[in-house]
């Protein structure tokens, strides 16, 4: 049929003045033309939402389907592609009469068929302080949140978590670290969550989602030690007097000053530490191995040291500043990453091809829509609740 006599055709059958032998003709294009490859024209699409809900939800309610054989019931499960093809041959017609009934049942039976998009994460994370107390942080007001042996800690206008000194006269760090009993807090992301604390020393942190910082609410020692788990960003305040040191897993990073990235999250096949600027030693626990890293340069230890260059630091340093940016990566890596943002996990179906993924995409974004825009290559998704099918 020609596109002229179909947009006919949908403009009777929504108004109710075509005939049965029409309806016929309708449904029998309708049922061809879901098997179809066939590319639309959206140029002249207007109104798809309205349009698209209306034909569908008539073609759901209306009695005469379920009398006829024919309509098989996998039209319901299809719903949301079928009804994305009458609306593209549809064009520009608009149906404006009395349809608040009819969009409600459509409505009620696409979110049937459509998976729940699962929403990105945010800035959260909670404190635990020495005595076992929680500070949920994402709920907490600005201002101070806790007074500690002689530390504030607070949270300031931009959601940033800071440990300042109460006595702010010049010397007196080192007064209150040699009479200060050594305290640690913990801080911890969840799945889907973020945050950023500001030190005693003035070092910066920022926590990736489902990971965890423990250190001490002041250094009162030679070397300002923390303890990580999953990733983190540093940047370092410089004191050629006390080094700051990193521990995670069976790896401990040595700095004066500088910025680094760390990434050590259990599900990884290694602990990277990616230098961005200034300079670190990398120190393998176990054996005690050690390597120095120049700007630009990657370490990776499983048991041993592994020394790259990286023509890209900020593919490592990119969550920060709220964007997954792949280079060259499989899509195992693509997905452990969106697992800890959205909170899923990953399911594999089939021999999937041997792909690698090279962009930037928006943590903004909800998880369909960074799934919509990775299916751009050979690689396919189904969300199943809180699980994600991969498939060829």
């Amino acid at each position: 049929m020609q596109k002229e006599e179909i947009h006919q055709l949908i403009e009777k059958y929504l108004h109710n003045t075509a005939s049965q032998e029409e309806i016929d003709s309708l449904f029998a294009w309708y049922r061809s033309e879901l098997s179809a490859e066939v590319e639309w024209d959206l140029d002249e699409a207007e109104d798809e939402a309205h349009v698209k809900t209306m034909i569908f939800s008539k073609i759901v309610n209306d009695e005469r389907i379920s009398r006829r054989r024919y309509i098989n019931p996998i039209y319901y499960a299809i719903s949301i592609a079928a009804s994305i093809l009458l609306f593209l041959v549809a064009g520009l017609y608009y149906y404006s009469g009395n349809v608040t009934e009819q969009m409600a049942v459509a409505d009620k039976v696409v979110a049937k068929a459509k998976p729940k998009d699962i929403l990105p994460g945010g800035h959260k994370a909670i404190l635990t302080l020495a005595d076992g107390r929680k500070i949920v942080l994402d709920d907490s007001q600005n201002g101070i949140v806790i007074n500690q042996n002689g530390i504030n800690v607070h949270k300031n206008s931009n959601g940033i978590i800071e440990y300042t000194l109460t006595n702010q006269r010049k010397g007196a760090p080192d007064e209150l670290a040699d009479n200060a009993k050594v305290i640690y807090n913990t801080i911890e992301t969840p799945v889907g969550g973020k945050f950023q604390l500001n030190l005693a020393d003035g070092s910066k942190v920022w926590l990736n989602s489902a990971s965890s910082l423990r250190f001490p609410v002041i250094f009162t020692d030679d070397t300002r030690q923390v303890e990580l788990k999953g990733e983190a960003y540093f940047e370092v305040s410089r004191d050629i007097h006390r080094k700051f040191s990193v521990r995670s897993g069976n790896q401990s990073v040595e700095v004066l000053g500088t910025h680094f990235n760390i990434n050590a999250y259990s599900d990884e096949p290694t602990i990277t530490t990616t230098l961005i600027e200034g300079k670190v030693r990398v120190i393998e626990l176990n054996t005690k191995e050690s390597q120095i890293l120049q700007p630009g340069e990657q370490s990776k230890v499983d048991r041993n040291i592994r020394i790259q260059r990286t023509t890209d630091t900020q593919t490592e340093v990119a969550w920060k500043d709220g964007y997954f940016y792949f280079e060259n990566a499989p899509i195992e890596t693509v997905m452990r990453q969106l697992g800890r943002w959205y909170g899923v996990t990953a399911k594999y179906e089939g021999v999937l091809p041997q792909h690698h993924f090279a962009g930037a995409i928006s943590t903004n974004l909800t998880l369909l829509e960074v799934l919509e825009i990775l299916e751009k290559s050979n690689v396919h998704f189904r969300l199943e609740g809180k699980e994600v099918v991969v498939m060829p």
